[in-house]
Formats: structure tokens, sequence, C-alpha cells
């Protein structure tokens, strides 16, 4: 029996349409804090203004709980000291309230000894400072201001014990308090004089000197004064950057008068390293000059390995994530990225190219002191170049010079990476290899900045190194690796545990029956080697999702028999299971009759006729084909109704859910596997002609034609002319079935011709 969708298709949305952009996609596998500054990581590089992970999870600056740590002798951990210093009775004011967020000091082995009386002077002193700090603090959420009244008590107070502290870190403690109330209360002749008088003359060496001068700064009147000394304290003291930073000019014309204050090379170089700092775009020439005045000062190290972010944020998030750059989707600068949409930007790589050649130059002309950083970063560019023997070259230099473990954890990357791209064979011995490399690389966790995010997006070029040479079994076993919580990627799952779909959603777009049997070959060796174990750890719980799509794939290719002979391994019970998690939909969205006379597309609320499972489905269709080929009987019904069936199962069918996985009215053909099968429904016109032809008078006839019409103009949609060719084939329709082609332009007379079969 046939039956009639009446009602249009609801446009079911698979596809969200939220889109990552910036941050979230951003691809980088090298790390953002190889260089000493963690006290900077706000200027790491960012697709956003700036970069809001912080290296550690400490409070309070590295350089003061540095400073501390050494005060104490090395006695007590710098996270003791940041709980005492940053993390105790410290105000929380959020939308409205003060209440006060304490931690419990009761086993702080540095509360205990300056309880116990121990350095008395430096007990009385932070506490002093922390309540300065509660006095000085401002929440517009919590309509709090500067006590203005407790600064002016404090300022008084601190002048007295500056003068009596015997011990000289502390009198610059107090030293430095001054600078900053007197900051605070606006005065900026007293800031002036506690600077040069107090701070400037102590003989202790401390990052205070830098804090007590950023406060200088900002108290002068005249801008080529402020910009020079602000200027000093960006290149001494990391923790003020940020905002030195936020409000430095980005063009050199407005620096001029404060490259004229400096005195030597290396304070221009700190200047021209904050309007490179600012740069978001290519900034070789300035890197560049900025090593012919000051090669070793750190600020260049961070500067090279900004630079690389951003290299690798143009050649690798697009090409990895599928959502573009991270840089050019925020960025609104009108022309400033516009070199990533170069045709052959990334087969050419000129810039990249010239950055590593100037680079190798600095290190062979300059003295640079922090070579093992340069020569991984070296080697790290060779590689980003395809380059085997440079790649090489650098990674042994490199080797010989690092002497941090956050550079040692970034070799073991670069040679994982190197290993794999330039490896073909899969054999035991590079399997071992790459099981072992993988476990170096583990062992640096605590050194490769942001590790899960890193570990994640190592995964996923090794990934995308296979996809791009079709060895989709690799490349779906290591998207298994791929945590979708840390990165986001054409194939992210909704949930981080599920990594095992975005093995299935890798495969689902790109493989063929002949790639599902590879992978399913590989799933069933009994002597996995110890790697193929560690990558098929994951995939246990999508056996029979897995196996559907092995069995899809040659439903897809119209191989019904051997379809149907793997779909018969899946449990029956499989087919009526609602698990959102494995993304089991099968009941939901099987729910119309897959051979019903669909003449106005898709509808979830139908629920006429039977329904089918997969397996039973494609057990229809070959009886059906069987019935056409071996028996004279109803044969044009017969091929109506396989017409039927491949129209369903088709994008414009009720039934989609047989042979894909999602259906989205946003959705267009661009999966790498041949999809025209199921946007043009040439399978379906196939079997409407020849039921047409075999159709036993005109009406039936005139019928099964009005069904050809239908595959015909879906496979018009993304045609500008399509209306035009619609009213051809119209025209055409009438003119061979004058009598009937008005009573089939809509429904009303649907019964009398889905019947007419039988009237011979």
């Amino acid at each position: 029996m046939l039956f009639l969708a009446l009602l249009i298709s609801t446009n079911r949305l698979i596809a969200c349409s939220w889109w990552p952009m910036g941050e979230e996609i951003r691809f980088s596998l090298f790390s953002s804090h190889l260089a000493e500054g963690d006290d900077i990581s706000p200027l790491f590089y960012s697709a956003h203004l700036f970069n809001t992970y912080e290296v550690d999870e400490y409070n309070g600056p590295m350089e003061n709980l540095t400073e501390w740590y050494n005060y104490f002798g090395g006695e007590f951990t710098i996270d003791e000291i940041d709980q005492v210093i940053y993390r105790y009775n410290y105000p929380k004011y959020s939308w409205g309230s003060t209440e006060k967020s304490k931690i419990d000091l009761s086993k702080n082995r540095l509360m205990i000894h300056l309880k116990n009386g121990k350095n008395p002077e430096a007990a009385e002193y932070l506490k002093f400072a922390i309540q300065l700090e509660e006095h000085l603090q401002r929440d517009v959420w919590g309509d709090k201001d500067i006590n203005y009244d407790e600064v002016e008590k404090s300022l008084g107070y601190a002048a007295k014990k500056m003068d009596q502290v015997k011990d000289e870190y502390i009198k610059l403690r107090y030293a430095y308090q001054l600078v900053v109330m007197s900051y605070y209360l606006r005065r900026p002749e007293k800031v002036a004089y506690c600077y040069k008088e107090h701070v400037v003359t102590s003989p202790v060496n401390s990052v205070l000197k830098s804090w007590s001068q950023f406060y200088y700064a900002a108290s002068l009147a005249s801008k080529d004064e402020k910009f020079y000394e602000w200027s000093r304290v960006f290149d001494e003291s990391k923790s003020k950057c940020k905002f030195i930073y936020q409000h430095y000019p980005s063009d050199k014309s407005e620096v001029e008068g404060a490259l004229n204050l400096c005195k030597n090379d290396a304070e221009k170089g700190a200047i021209l390293s904050i309007l490179a700092f600012k740069n978001p775009g290519r900034a070789q020439k300035q890197i560049k000059e900025i090593a012919a005045l000051n090669p070793n000062d750190e600020l260049m190290d961070i500067l090279l390995i900004r630079e690389i972010n951003k290299m690798e944020d143009w050649y690798f998030t697009d090409r990895y994530t599928g959502y573009g750059t991270a840089i050019g989707n925020w960025w609104s600068d009108e022309g400033l990225f516009d070199f990533i949409k170069e045709k052959n930007f990334q087969s050419d790589k000129a810039y990249l190219k010239d950055f590593k050649s100037m680079c190798e130059g600095i290190v062979k002309k300059q003295e640079i002191s922090n070579k093992g950083l340069w020569y991984t970063s070296i080697a790290y560019m060779a590689y980003m170049l395809d380059d085997e023997k440079e790649t090489d070259k650098y990674l042994k230099l490199a080797d010989k010079f690092a002497d941090r473990e956050e550079v040692k954890g970034q070799l073991a990357v670069i040679e994982l990476l190197h290993l794999v791209k330039h490896e073909n064979e899969w054999s035991e011995k590079f399997q071992k290899k790459l099981m072992t490399g993988v476990k170096v690389v583990e062992t640096f966790r605590e050194h490769v900045y942001r590790y899960d995010r890193f570990h994640s997006q190592l995964m996923l070029a090794v990934s995308r190194k296979y996809l791009e040479e079709e060895n989709l079994t690799l490349a779906a076993l290591f998207e298994t690796k791929v945590k979708s919580s840390d990165v986001y990627e054409t194939y992210s799952g909704w949930e981080p545990s599920n990594s095992g779909y975005q093995a299935f959603d890798l495969l689902n777009e790109n493989a063929s029956s002949a790639d599902m049997d590879e992978f399913f070959t590989w799933w069933n060796k009994s002597d996995k080697t110890d790697l193929e174990k560690w990558l098929f750890s994951d995939m246990g719980k999508w056996k029979w999702r897995m196996t559907d799509l092995w069995a899809t794939a040659y439903f897809r290719e119209d191989n019904l028999e051997k379809a149907l002979e793997i779909y018969e391994t899946i449990p029956d019970s499989i087919w009526h299971i609602g698990n959102s998690e494995l993304h089991y939909f099968y009941d939901y969205e099987l729910t119309n009759d897959p051979f019903e006379t669909n003449l106005y597309g898709r509808s979830y609320d139908s629920n006429w006729g039977r329904t089918y499972t997969k397996p039973e489905f494609v057990t229809e269709i070959i009886r059906l084909r069987d019935l056409l080929e071996n028996s004279d009987k109803d044969k044009a019904y017969n091929a109506l109704l396989l017409g039927n069936a491949y129209y369903n199962m088709s994008y414009h069918g009720n039934s989609y859910y047989y042979t894909e996985y999602s259906w989205s009215s946003y959705e267009s053909d661009d999966y790498p596997r041949d999809q025209s099968y199921y946007y043009t429904s040439e399978r379906a016109l196939k079997y409407y002609k020849l039921a047409e032809e075999l159709a036993p008078n005109e009406a039936y006839a005139a019928f099964c034609h009005r069904m050809q019409l239908k595959c015909k103009r879906d496979s018009y949609y993304k045609l500008d002319s399509w209306s035009e060719k619609v009213e051809k084939d119209w025209k055409l329709f009438a003119n061979k079935y004058p009598n009937h082609a008005k009573k089939l332009l809509n429904c009303d007379h649907f019964e009398f011709y889905s019947n007419a079969w039988k009237q011979g």
C-alpha cells in the first residue's frame, strides 16, 4: 500500500548555530612559556587582546613570590608564601557582597613560622601590606572605593616603620608602599620624592625598584618621560607589562620623544619591544631591529615565541580545525591579515622561511645566551616547512644547549611530530619509537603550557597527518585521543567523553566501504602492538555504532548484500536503544515509512505505515529487487516502491537516517566522500523511469513521471536557474500527459493515481 506525506517537512537542524572562534580554536604546538617570563603571560600570543590562561595557579606575581622565597632562604614553598600573602583574608567582592574569602592557614609552615615570632619585621610588614591592599581595593559591583582615611593613616605608619626597621629589604618594602600610597593619594611630588630618595638609593637589588618606578612613571605629566620610564619597567618587571601594554601607543611616531630620552641601545630596544608586542600581524622587521640593539633581552625570547605562535595560527588553525584562523575571526583591522588569504600561502610559506632565516642569522651573528630556546624554535620552524634535514640539524643543536625542562619538553614534542611526518611505514620499529615518544611527552606534563589542550592538539596534528595521507584508520584512532573539552575542531563531540564519536564522525565524512573494511581488520587483529592497543583503548563502547557505519558504507554504495551481512551482526536490541551519549537515535529518526510516496518532504509527525530497522529495510529492498527481476507480477508497482525507498533515504526524503547521520537546512555536499546519490536522488529517478516504462496504463505512467519531476526539481536546488528548469520540465510533462498533468499538480487525485497500477 502507498502512503503520501501531506505535510511540508520541518527543517530539523542537527548543526548548531554557535560557531567557535578566536582562542577557542587557535592551534598551537609551540609552548608559550618557553622563555622565563611567567608574569608576562597576559601578553603571550592570543587571538584576543590578552591571553587569559595563566602559567601557574598562584595569585601573586612570580617575581615577588620568588623574592620572598629567597628572603626566607628557600625554607618555604612558593605556594605557602602565596597563601599567606595573596590568598589570606583577601576581600572577594562580588555583586554587592563584601564576604571575605579565607583559607585555612593553620598548617601553613610560613604562617606558623611568623606566629612563633620568627622574622618579626617581615611578619609585621606582611600584616601591614595585606591590610593596606584591602584599603586600596576598588570594586564597582560592591560599590567599594579606596578608603582614603585609612590610606592616609597607613602613610604615616609606613614612614615611621621605614625609619625603625633594621632589615634593609623590609625597609625597601615600606619605601615602596610609600610610593604606592602617595600615588593613590594623588601626590605626584611625594611619589617622586619617595621613589628617588628612598627606593633608588636602597642598596637592595629588588623588583620593588621597578614596581616603584612604575608608579613614579604613572604620576608624571610628560608623556615622553612617562613612556620612557614605563619602557624600562616593561623590560625589568613582567608583572606590570599588561598595564603598560594597555596604556602605550602602537605607533612609533608617538614614542619618538621617549626614544630620544634613551641612554643606550638596550633602552631603545625596550621601547621597540612594546611596539612589537602590540603588533598582532607580522613583526619580523621589528624583531630584527630589536635584536640589533639588545639580542639577549628576555623580551626578545618572548617575542620570538609569539611570532611562532602567530604563524602556527596562520598556517595550522584552519588546516587542522576547519574553523578558519583564530586571529582572522577576531581582529577587524582592515587588510592586516589579508596575507592569510593569498593563493599559495600554504605551499609557499615565504614569511615563515624569511623569519627562520632571520633567526638563524641572529644566532650566528649575535651572542645569544638562550641558545637552547632559539635552536628549538628554528627546529620547529624547519618542521613547519617540511624540511627534514634542517629539523634534524637543529634538534641536535637544541638538545646540546637545552638547560630547562620546558625546552626539553618542547623538543620531545617536535621529535614526535618529526618522527610521524617523515615515516610512512607502519612497522613495529616505528610504532615502538612512536609509543616511546608519546610516553616521553607525558613525562613533561608539568613543564608544558596548558598540557591537556597541548596534548589534544598534538594528537590532532598526528590525526590530520594521516587524514591528509588518506589513512583513515590511523586518522580516526588518533582522533580518539583528542578531547573535545580541550580542543574545538571539525569532529569535536558535544561531550568531553565522546572522543570515540569524533572518530566516528571522521570516518563518516571520509570513509568508503574499503576504508571501513581496513578499520575493522585492524580492530579485529589478535596480535595488536602496544601502540595499537593504546589507540583502540577508547573504542570498546562504540563497537556497534562503528559496525553500523561499516554496514552503512556498503549501503551508500548500494552493495545491499554486504551491508545486510554486517547489519545482521548487530544485536536487534541496538536498533531500539535510545542512548544520546552513544548517539543511538534509531527509534527517533526511523519513524516514517521509507516506501511511502513522498511529494512534500519530511515529517516527524506522520507515523503512517510500517517502520523498519536498517537490516529490515535493506532486506525489503533486496526482496523488491528480486521480485522486479524475477517476477512479472506488479512490476511497475514494485519499481515505484524502490523509487520511493531510494528517494526517501535521500536528503529530500523522509528517512535520511538510513544512510546519513545528520540533516540540516544549512547542509551542503562538502564531505570528502561522494554524496551525490544522497543529494541528487539519481537512484530513485532510475526506478521511477522504470516504473513509467512498465506502467500498465497511461494514468499510472503519468503518476510515475510526476515522481520523476520531483527528483529532477530537487537536483536543481544548487542552480541559480532552477525555477526555469522546473517550468520547462512541467511543460514537457503537460505535453506528454495532457489529460493528467493538471490533476497531478497537487494531491487532490492522489488516491486514484496511486491505485492506478491495479487497473491493468
